[in-house]
């Protein structure tokens, strides 16, 4: 009997475990770390409650794609940064606009500041591949 229950639990988190594929796009002379927040909910979206993952930059320069692994079915949208100065957060102008590179799932910044959740969320199982386009603005 317990070695069906473990079997059973193993099967349900494998089936409802997907990967994602992002293909990044950054801009030219980058340098510093890619910031990846990863959000799964509107109310979290832009805040500090997302899952944080961090890259080399030069290394994406050489295979610019980021697989992440075990992401449950949902709705997802993130936000990426290129830390420049090294020094851990995204630098922004009086205004609030971003001196550092910038990119967002799915959609990119408008005039009137960041795409909403909504606009920058994608599905998962539907989505397997994603484009993240970095700028500067």
């Amino acid at each position: 009997m317990r070695p069906l229950i473990f079997f059973t639990i193993w099967l349900l988190t494998s089936i409802s475990n997907h990967k994602l594929e992002i293909q990044v796009t950054l801009p030219e002379n980058t340098t510093g770390d890619l910031y990846l927040v990863i959000y799964n909910n509107k109310t979290d979206f832009l805040g500090d409650k997302g899952e944080l993952h961090i890259f080399d930059s030069s290394a994406l320069l050489e295979h610019p794609i980021i697989e992440l692994n075990n992401l449950e079915e949902g709705t997802y949208a993130f936000v990426a940064f290129i830390d420049e100065n090294n020094n851990g957060v995204m630098d922004k102008n009086r205004l609030g606009i971003p001196k550092e590179p910038v990119g967002f799932s799915v959609s990119r910044m408008g005039l009137f500041g960041p795409p909403s959740f909504k606009k920058a969320s994608y599905q998962i199982p539907e989505n397997k591949s994603v484009e993240l386009v970095i700028e500067r603005f």
